[in-house]
C-alpha cells in the first residue's frame, strides 16, 4: 500500500461537506491523501504549507470563503517559497465567483482554476455524483428575485413589520394607508410628494401583467424570466450584450432590448420593474446611476440587484430613496460588503434586503461541494476535455 505522503494530496482550506458521498468513499481515502486547515490566517497558512512541502498538495479545496479570509490569494503567496508550486494542479472554489484570486499568477505558473457552473452537466459526472441538478443555482437565485419583485408590489414585509409592532390588524393597515382613524382596505400606502410639489398616492399594487426588465440574460437571468413570468403573470423584457436568435424563436412573448444605451435610455420608463443579473465588470461598474434612473419612472419603480453590489451608484439611489422618487429598492448584494449601510437597514418602507444568499440553500450547498471535489479529482486524474468549470 502506497504511503500517505506519496499519494496526491488534496488540502481542504474550508470546510467542506461532512455528509459528502464522494468525501467519505473509498476512492478518495484510497487514492488521495486529505489535508485540512481551515482559513482564517496568512501566516498560520504559510506556515502549515511549510510544514508539509512533502505532503504532494495536488489540489485546494477553497470552498466558499476561497482567500477572502486573508484577503486575498495573491502573487507574493503564490510565489512564496513554501507555496506548493511544483506540485499544486488546481484551485477549486464552489461558488460561481473568484474575485479573490490573482488569475494572471495561477495562469503564469499553470494552476488551474475551477469554479461551480451547473448549466450543462460535464462528461462523466455521474461517476462521481449521484443525481446532478442543472440549473440548480439559476433556479433558487431565481426565487430570490421573484421574493424581491412581488415585496415591491405587494410590501408584504413592511405590513408584517407594521403589524408586528402595533398587534392589531386594522390599525396596522391605517397606519401603512396613514388614515388613522378611518377604515383601510389595505391597498393604500399613504402619499408621496411628486416632483412638482403636489401629492400622490402611492399603493399596494398587483405585478399581473406589469413589465419587468432583466439585465443580464444569462443562465440566471432566463430562470428569473421564467418565475415572473409564470409565477407572477409579468410581461419580460430582457437585455443582453448580443441577440440570440434562437431565444427570440423559442420565447417570442419576451421582449429583446439591445444595452446601447442610446436605444435602451428611451424606453426605460415603461418599466415597472428592473432586475440586475449583471456580472460584477468594468463595464457594470455604476451601471446603474444618475443619468440611467432619470429615464426611468418617477416613484414607482422597483429595482432589485442580484448581481455585484457596486453596480448600483448608492450614493444617488440613496438620495432616491429618501425622498420617495423610487418605489422600492431590493438587493441582495451590497457595494461595501459584508457592511451594509444603514439607511439599507432602516428604511422598511421602500427596501428590501437579504444577506448575500440568493442561492443559499441546501442543494446548491451540497452539489457545489460535491463538484468542488469532483473538479479537483478530475484535474488530478488528467480528466480534462470539455470542463465547463475551468476557469484558468
Amino acid at each position: 500500500m502506497a504511503s500517505a505522503n506519496s499519494l496526491p494530496s488534496i488540502l481542504f482550506i474550508a470546510a467542506p461537506n461532512e455528509a459528502s458521498k464522494l468525501l467519505q468513499s473509498t476512492y478518495v481515502k484510497g487514492k488521495f491523501n486529505v489535508l485540512y486547515h481551515i482559513l482564517e490566517d496568512k501566516d498560520k497558512f504559510m506556515q502549515f504549507l511549510h510544514d508539509h512541502k512533502e505532503d504532494n498538495i495536488a489540489g485546494i479545496y477553497a470552498g466558499y470563503p476561497a482567500f477572502h479570509t486573508i484577503h486575498g490569494l495573491t502573487r507574493e503567496i503564490i510565489e512564496h517559497p513554501d507555496f506548493p508550486l511544483d506540485t499544486l494542479k488546481c484551485i477549486s472554489v464552489c461558488s460561481r465567483g473568484y474575485n479573490a484570486l490573482d488569475l494572471d499568477a495561477l495562469e503564469d505558473h499553470g494552476i488551474q482554476l475551477y469554479n461551480y457552473q451547473d448549466d450543462i452537466e460535464e462528461e462523466g459526472i455521474s461517476e462521481y455524483i449521484d443525481d446532478f441538478q442543472l440549473g440548480e443555482v439559476g433556479n433558487d437565485v431565481a426565487d430570490c428575485a421573484l421574493w424581491h419583485v412581488l415585496e415591491g408590489f405587494r410590501k408584504f414585509s413592511y405590513q408584517q413589520k407594521l403589524l408586528r409592532d402595533v398587534g392589531h390588524s386594522i390599525q396596522a393597515r391605517q397606519i401603512a394607508a396613514n388614515k388613522p382613524h378611518k377604515f383601510a382596505f389595505g391597498h393604500e400606502l399613504g402619499m408621496i410628494q411628486a416632483h412638482d410639489g403636489s401629492s400622490v398616492p402611492l399603493y399596494v399594487e398587483s405585478p399581473r401583467g406589469k413589465k419587468v426588465l432583466i439585465l443580464g440574460f444569462g443562465s440566471i437571468g432566463k430562470r428569473i424570466a421564467f418565475k415572473l413570468q409564470y409565477g407572477l403573470g409579468m410581461e419580460i423584457h430582457y437585455c443582453k450584450r448580443t441577440k440570440d436568435e434562437q431565444l427570440i424563436r423559442e420565447h417570442p412573448e419576451w421582449v429583446y432590448h439591445s444595452m446601447d444605451e442610446d436605444l435602451l435610455f428611451p424606453v426605460l420608463k415603461q418599466f415597472d420593474a428592473i432586475v440586475i443579473a449583471l456580472p460584477g465588470t468594468p463595464e457594470t461598474k455604476g451601471l446603474i446611476n444618475e443619468k440611467f434612473l432619470s429615464h426611468c419612472k418617477e416613484h414607482n419603480l422597483i429595482l432589485v440587484n442580484l448581481g455585484r453590489g457596486f453596480i448600483l451608484d448608492m450614493e444617488y439611489i440613496d438620495e432616491l430613496l429618501k425622498q420617495n422618487k423610487i418605489r422600492h429598492l431590493a438587493v441582495d448584494v451590497f457595494p461595501k460588503e459584508p457592511i451594509v449601510d444603514d439607511l439599507l437597514r432602516e428604511s422598511h418602507h421602500n427596501t428590501t434586503i437579504t444577506p448575500h444568499l440568493g442561492s443559499a440553500t441546501r442543494q446548491v450547498f451540497e452539489q457545489s461541494c460535491e463538484l468542488a471535489l469532483t473538479n479537483i479529482i478530475k484535474c488530478i486524474n488528467g480528466e480534462e476535455a470539455k470542463n465547463h468549470c475551468r476557469v484558468l
